[in-house]
């Protein structure tokens, strides 16, 4: 009787709409204080019902299998605490892993963590970011030129056909845009279009790389020109 009359007086205060007034003075509460207190009823109310579900549950599995024993309502509380708190541990644990693998990449946002834009953050101003532009690009000509020395001097047909990770045709920022790649026979006298840029960045100018491993910055136009003519 006395669980049972616990479960319903914490049904009671937890769904009673106002606080019953008596003849005795209250104390006023604050609103935060009110939605903690509030809070940490319905914990508390989810457990005692959670234990007394896992009780049933216990038992009902008892009837077809005897060598197990029947568990109170005491041991079932402590069995859900105890459930809990190695959940509570195990995610503790993957949280820290997750922070050590990717340090810095996760930032707090209310009560959850969300990735940082650290990409972002890093390419900055537009001097910063075209130097990024020419690094990744430059990434991939070492991966063509090293396509090139391991293939009989041939370039590869298409993206596809290259033996390199598919990493190296991203441009960098969030948008995940690849480059372009001219198609045909490559040589590397007179300096053809290689590989080139796709216009998604906001300025007048577009890197294009060519056969002899010059990476020109070019006006959107006059890449346009060049690149047409293949």
């Amino acid at each position: 009787m006395t669980i049972r009359t616990i479960l319903i007086a914490g049904f009671v205060c937890c769904t009673m709409p106002q606080a019953v007034q008596a003849g005795m003075p209250s104390v006023g509460l604050t609103e935060i204080a009110s939605l903690r207190l509030q809070s940490i009823s319905f914990f508390l109310m989810v457990l005692l019902v959670s234990a007394f579900v896992f009780k049933l549950l216990w038992n009902l599995l008892a009837k077809d299998f005897p060598k197990l024993p029947v568990l109170s309502y005491k041991g079932a509380l402590a069995g859900t605490v105890l459930w809990g708190l190695m959940f509570l541990f195990v995610l503790t644990m993957i949280s820290g892993a997750r922070e050590l693998l990717t340090p810095g990449a996760w930032e707090k946002t209310g009560r959850t963590y969300q990735l940082t834009d650290s990409e972002a953050e890093e390419l900055g101003t537009p001097e910063e970011l075209l130097e990024a532009r020419r690094k990744q690009l430059g990434e991939l000509r070492s991966a063509l030129f090293m396509h090139v020395a391991t293939h009989q001097g041939k370039y590869p047909k298409n993206a596809d056909d290259a033996t390199f990770a598919e990493e190296f045709w991203f441009q960098p920022g969030d948008l995940r845009v690849k480059y372009g790649y001219v198609i045909g026979d490559k040589k590397t006298a007179p300096a053809e279009p290689l590989a080139f840029e796709q216009a998604v960045y906001d300025d007048d100018q577009q890197l294009v790389l060519f056969t002899d491993g010059a990476i020109k910055v070019l006006p959107l136009k006059e890449a346009q020109e060049v690149l047409n003519g293949k």
